[in-house]
């Protein structure tokens, strides 16, 4: 066994020659005089040789992604180290090409692992799968990373050894764009409570027609905010008041009209007229005392003190150890408000913090995932340090609603619009939740710039660095003053708001 024409790394087409190879293709020379050479059999198999003599298969030659940059990619490599995520049953890797032979980047075509995701609860996956997803890359090259995919809800098609049929994946996914006409798998909905349900769906959804069997994510589009909404509108088509976690364990329409009807049957809560709406009811509440409790509404004055000293020793650190520096804090309007800050380290919520003055931290509150709060002493910090926690698969419509309540109470707020930690630096998509606080409240946003935490403590990392970190606030942005002409079709006010912030963020990183 040999390896021919091996790059930098080792790998190149597995040659084998000895008395058990074939001496040739039955009466065809043509293809034997390609598959033989010099008394080698050029498998066609790509792989390497170890130190120890193992022979180890990348993938076949036929399948080599070539890129721009003159790297070559062994698609079942990538699809093995993506495969170590549970939310993905089957994924394939194909490259993005501008010239035939020649790709620019990587993309990959993902079937859900559905039964996973039941199991776990987990709802929206496209949120869920995208984390893990950057978690895998930060683990790659660059050029190795996949750089978007595209979900498939049918099997990738495969051969009868059970290999990727590549070529024909493509199709595949364009035959699953296509509209399936109205005959096709649509049961007809005969309740009055499913044809009122489907009357909800139809206001947050372009798909047409709505099928039983269609997922509210995958098929839909509807991610948290959307399941949060469609809560809200269900509420007022019923006249009921639906739990938090209505939503949570719903995955298709067929799910959803079940469980509208088992819980009209059990007879749920009227909702009084003045709270039926759509976002706009979601501020008219007032939040329970155990909820403002557990968010730092209510504090004694013991909490305050331990507060204060705390923050005073934190700012004297921050401005000892990474040379913190402010500017444009007269910017900050009088709260109400909502400072979002691009989100790069653990850090970025102490930061803020510390270049506060104390009058403002006092009227700030802080929105933080809740997985990062659930045991009994970060539960404490957390009410502490007035952090709002989210749980995007069954809470979220309960710290909307607080969060809400604190900017109506004249309070700010501290929300990172990115929903998450970026693995590289850069800006991650916007979430719009708080375009609709923003514009449902009429509160401005200060964008607001952190740079330098991504160096003091990226993702992944556990000890910080000496890094000078420095945070700027730029011009507050006021939902009745963002023109919204240019706003294209397929994007709501909400998400037009968060796009224009975005942009903002993104030109104060401009030197």
């Amino acid at each position: 066994v040999k390896i021919v024409q091996a790059d930098k790394d080792g790998i190149g087409e597995i040659a084998v020659k000895g008395p058990n190879v074939m001496k040739g293709y039955y009466r065809n020379p043509e293809e034997t005089e390609k598959a033989i050479r010099d008394g080698w059999l050029h498998t066609g198999d790509l792989g390497y040789i170890d130190g120890d003599g193992y022979l180890f298969v990348t993938g076949r030659t036929k399948e080599v992604i070539v890129l721009s940059s003159g790297k070559n990619i062994y698609p079942e490599e990538i699809e093995e180290h993506y495969l170590q995520c549970p939310l993905i049953k089957e994924i394939c890797v194909l490259g993005v090409e501008k010239k035939p032979g020649m790709a620019e980047s990587l993309r990959a075509v993902i079937v859900p692992n559905v039964d996973y995701m039941k199991r776990n609860r987990i709802v929206n996956f496209h949120e869920a799968v995208r984390w893990e997803i950057n978690a895998l890359s930060s683990r790659l090259p660059p050029y190795k990373r996949i750089m978007g995919y595209q979900v498939s809800q049918t099997p990738l098609p495969r051969t009868p050894l059970g290999k990727l049929k590549r070529y024909a994946i493509q199709d595949v996914l364009g035959q699953e764009k296509e509209e399936m006409p109205e005959e096709a798998g649509a049961e007809p909905i005969k309740s009055p409570a499913g044809r009122r349900a489907i009357s909800c769906l139809e206001r947050m959804t372009e798909v047409r027609p709505i099928r039983l069997d269609h997922n509210l994510e995958l098929d839909l589009g509807m991610d948290s905010l959307a399941r949060v909404e469609l809560t809200v509108a269900l509420s007022q088509a019923f006249s009921v008041e639906l739990p938090d976690t209505f939503a949570s364990d719903i995955y298709t329409v067929r799910d959803l009209i079940a469980k509208i009807e088992n819980f009209e049957k059990d007879g749920g809560k009227e909702v009084p007229a003045e709270f039926r709406g759509e976002w706009g009811s979601l501020f008219m509440r007032e939040p329970s005392v155990e909820d403002q409790r557990a968010v730092g509404l209510i504090q004694g004055p013991l909490t305050w003190v331990w507060i204060t000293a705390v923050l005073g020793l934190w700012k004297v650190f921050a401005r000892i150890f990474f040379r913190l520096e402010a500017k444009g804090i007269e910017r900050i309007p009088t709260p109400p408000c909502i400072i979002t800050p691009n989100h790069a380290s653990n850090l970025d919520g102490f930061i803020i913090g510390a270049v506060l003055p104390v009058r403002s931290f006092v009227n700030l509150y802080f929105v933080g995932l809740q997985a990062y709060f659930d045991n009994w002493v970060t539960s404490r910090f957390a009410r502490a340090a007035r952090v709002i926690p989210i749980d995007p698969a069954v809470h979220l419509k309960r710290a909307l609603q607080i969060s809400g309540y604190i900017l109506k109470k004249g309070k700010a707020l501290c929300l990172f619009p990115e929903g998450g930690r970026t693995y590289d630096g850069n800006l991650l998509p916007f979430k719009k939740g708080a375009g609709i606080l923003s514009k449902e409240l009429d509160v401005p946003l200060v964008p607001t710039l952190i740079e330098g935490s991504f160096e003091v403590l990226p993702r992944g990392a556990f000890i910080p660095r000496l890094r000078k970190i420095k945070v700027t606030f730029g011009e507050p942005v006021y939902p009745k003053q963002v023109d919204y002409s240019g706003k294209p079709a397929h994007m709501d006010d909400y998400e037009w708001i968060v796009a224009y912030l975005k942009n903002e963020i993104s030109r104060m990183r401009r030197p």
